[in-house]
């Protein structure tokens, strides 16, 4: 049955769905940041350091092991960022989740009257139907 708050609902229940699929991108994008950040770790564990030769070569491996060091915070900052992101909108899917609930129960008590005056009104047709009856039954 169609009711006054269909509309209302479908989008309610948009809203609760882009939200979810936002909350999605971020874990995949939280998921691959911790991979990367992963890879560079295997990478600055892999280093070794030369037990003898050139000084350049030492120097450049420091820095290398610094370039990748920052690569790692500078992904645990974005990683940060996501989370907090995550928070904000774990609490807009709370609110979009009550007020979706909210228009569907309005719907569904909207559904109920309708149904309740369908059969009132079919009630009354009946017994205006069964009177009808029996007078033609009575003046036969």
């Amino acid at each position: 049955m169609k009711t006054k708050f269909d509309s209302v609902v479908k989008v309610k229940k948009q809203k609760v769905d882009a939200i979810e699929r936002n909350l999605q991108k971020i874990n995949v994008s939280i998921q691959n940041l911790n991979t990367k950040i992963e890879e560079l770790t295997k990478t600055l564990l892999s280093f070794t350091f030369p037990k003898e030769g050139n000084f350049a070569l030492l120097n450049q491996i420091k820095h290398q092991q610094h370039i990748i060091r920052d690569e790692i915070q500078n992904l645990k900052n974005q990683i940060m960022v996501l989370e907090s992101r995550k928070k904000e909108l774990l609490e807009e899917l709370k609110k979009a989740n009550i007020d979706y609930e909210k228009m569907k129960y309005l719907q569904a008590e909207e559904i109920k009257k309708m149904i309740k005056e369908k059969k009132l009104k079919e009630s009354r047709d009946l017994d205006e139907i069964a009177i009808l009856l029996r007078k033609n039954g009575e003046s036969e």
